[in-house]
């Protein structure tokens, strides 16, 4: 029988042999290919090579970075694959390096555990103290800011995680369902309120036919139990409130008719009617003016100003390109989107510079910081209407 013996293994019957290491016997790893053991061993010890350099990559990253333990999968996988890799080499070495790395790794990810313990322990005490705050407001943003400092944290101790777990998550639970019900009760408490001031208005409508003291007393006593209704939404309590005291004040409630507005602006809109600044801003006026609540009167403003965007974007263009007329339509069509972008450009460089203003008095007094809220809020409208401008260029209602 014939053995050659080679470093770290040995051949036999034409056959490549790793010599036992560790409690790994002697295993079998390839076969001398084309009668050449030289060309054989150098390819099974280039594979151990291989291998060396890989745990030399893992272990270098170990020393160097900050989170070793994410490491210690990849260390238990390498240390479990050594006595199933083919190659010739010193195995028992790689071995020892891996385990010192992993008992390493190890130490440092029970030490964090310890210390995370510790810290999910504290904030399970400082949620306890902050779902006890009375504001909502205030206690969600606490909360919030608890919760993802307990996201970041990594495990607790194996034998602690699990209740700390189940305790952080319940004490959560049970404050979003009870800030929920709050809501939900708030909410019906509102709705409730609507429903007492609808029908006081009506009370007052039938106001109209008392006289003397018998309406003194009933225009008394309903604005007593106006005033213990409690508190609505402003959007809804103004234009009831606006109602009500015409009603009280013995005046007819006028309502907006604003279908028929709709229909006189798209006639303005599709070309069926000329376009009259004064007719329309007597239109706007009234619709201020008016404190109904009707769904159709956001769109009637809304059409106003894109009817005045497109009258000031005609009138732009033609002193732009006086011979606009005489050009085909996707000319005209290119030319009017071209300078509403331009517009929109403008705009949007604006609406920056009063962001930025607004960081910069978000210190000073309320009045100051309403007035450029106010600058943002009017900016932005302007940089809609234009985009709904786009729009009308694009379906060629423009």
């Amino acid at each position: 029988m014939d053995i050659s013996q080679v470093p770290f293994g040995f051949i036999k019957d034409d056959k490549v042999f790793l010599s036992e290491w560790g409690t790994n016997p002697d295993r079998e790893i390839g076969e001398v290919r084309d009668g050449d053991p030289d060309k054989s061993i150098q390819f099974f010890q280039e594979r151990f090579n291989d291998l060396e350099n890989k745990i030399k990559e893992v272990t270098e990253k170990i020393d160097s970075t900050e989170n070793k333990g994410s490491f210690l999968m990849k260390l238990v996988h390498l240390r479990e694959h050594l006595p199933q890799h083919d190659g010739l080499g010193d195995y028992q070495n790689l071995h020892d390096q891996i385990e010192k790395y992993e008992n390493l790794v190890k130490d440092i990810i029970q030490k964090n555990r310890v210390r995370n313990t510790e810290i999910k322990t504290a904030l399970i005490e400082e949620l306890k103290q902050s779902v006890e705050i009375v504001n909502w407001k205030e206690a969600t943003e606490k909360i919030n800011d608890i919760k993802s400092r307990w996201i970041k944290t990594g495990s607790a101790e194996d034998d602690k995680n699990d209740q700390l777990e189940e305790d952080f998550w319940g004490i959560l639970k049970e404050f979003f369902d009870r800030k929920k019900k709050f809501f939900e009760d708030k909410q019906k408490l509102v709705e409730h309120r609507k429903k007492q001031y609808e029908e006081l208005v009506e009370e007052a409508k039938k106001l109209v036919d008392l006289h003397g003291q018998q309406r003194f007393n009933s225009v008394k006593e309903l604005k007593e139990r106006w005033k213990d209704v409690g508190g609505v939404p402003a959007e809804f309590y103004k234009p009831l409130s606006g109602e009500f005291n015409l009603h009280l004040k013995g005046k007819k409630f006028q309502s907006v008719d604003y279908t028929s507005i709709l229909k006189e602006l798209n006639d303005v809109k599709s070309g069926k009617k000329e376009y009259n600044k004064e007719e329309l801003d007597k239109l706007k006026k009234s619709i201020f003016r008016d404190k109904s609540r009707n769904p159709e009167k956001h769109e009637c403003l809304q059409l106003i100003q894109l009817l005045g965007e497109r009258e000031f974007v005609k009138k732009l263009t033609q002193k732009r390109f006086p011979d606009f007329a005489k050009l085909d339509s996707e000319k005209k069509k290119g030319i009017r989107k071209g300078i509403i972008n331009d517009l929109i450009s403008r705009d949007k460089e604006d609406l920056k510079t009063y962001e930025e203003n607004s960081a910069n008095f978000s210190s000073l007094d309320g009045k100051m910081n309403k007035i450029v809220e106010n600058k943002i809020k009017s900016q932005k409208r302007k940089i809609e209407v234009k985009s709904r401008l786009l729009e009308w260029v694009d379906s060629e209602e423009f």
